[in-house]
């Protein structure tokens, strides 16, 4: 997803910053023990932050993410619904149908990869609730310059490109199961971005042509990811034609 330009205001606690969402709120009076709730609809309120972001940072884009209660909290949930936060404030509100829901947030990174946040759970209560929601910035765990060698002069109009990431036990292709990718404004000699869970991955560049279902990769770098660090790894791929 394409990030939109837009203001951000960082709150310094201790060196970690913190975007700041902010909202009127409003709780309703709970109902009586035992009772159902009146009314249909619930409409929860509250803000978004993002904390320990650094100095500079911001997402692409950031949104809320839905799941009744019982399903795995996940992007793709059954029964899901979702929420968009003022971009520039974060203030968010949102209408439900009255169940106990899971709430979270989650942000696009520049390179388009979605980072999830955990759930909070919110019981049923007709009227408006309050519950802001937050996440941590997550430290990416692979960083690095993408290279490509070799190609025409008109190579961004012919193919796009992406890096991918595969768990190293697995063979390494685009589309990898279980794998992750920086996609957006990928392109040669452009940084790139990703974060993966604690393990060894192998992470390498790719170009697909427009028109051509064909995808040409270059040979992957084997690493391990470790929470909290970032790993710097350039990747290079030769132009092989389209």
């Amino acid at each position: 997803m394409v990030g939109t330009t837009r203001r951000v205001g960082w709150l310094a606690t201790g060196a970690a910053p913190a975007l700041v969402v902010a909202s009127t709120m409003v709780v309703a009076a709970p109902s009586p023990a035992g009772a159902a709730p009146n009314g249909s609809s619930e409409t929860l309120v509250g803000m978004a932050t993002i904390t320990g972001a650094p100095t500079g940072w911001q997402p692409s884009n950031f949104y809320l993410q839905i799941c009744p209660t019982g399903e795995k909290y996940s992007m793709s949930c059954a029964g899901q619904q979702s929420g968009s936060p003022d971009q520039t404030t974060g203030a968010f509100s949102v209408t439900l149908s009255v169940t106990a829901w899971t709430v979270g947030m989650y942000y696009y990174t520049g390179n388009g990869q979605i980072i999830l946040g955990r759930g909070t759970a919110v019981l049923p209560q007709a009227g408006t609730v309050a519950q802001s929601v937050s996440m941590p910035y997550v430290v990416p765990a692979v960083a690095g310059t993408v290279h490509l060698t070799g190609a025409p002069a008109n190579f961004n109009s012919l193919a796009y490109m992406g890096v991918q990431a595969c768990p190293a036990k697995m063979a390494f292709a685009v589309g990898c199961p279980k794998g992750e990718e920086a996609y957006e404004s990928v392109g040669p000699g452009s940084s790139y971005l990703i974060d993966l869970p604690r393990g060894t991955w192998s992470v390498g560049a790719y170009y697909r042509n427009f028109g051509n279902p064909r995808v040409f990769h270059g040979v992957p770098v084997t690493f391990r990811a470790v929470k909290g660090s970032t790993r710097s790894i350039d990747v290079t791929i030769a132009y092989q034609g389209v």
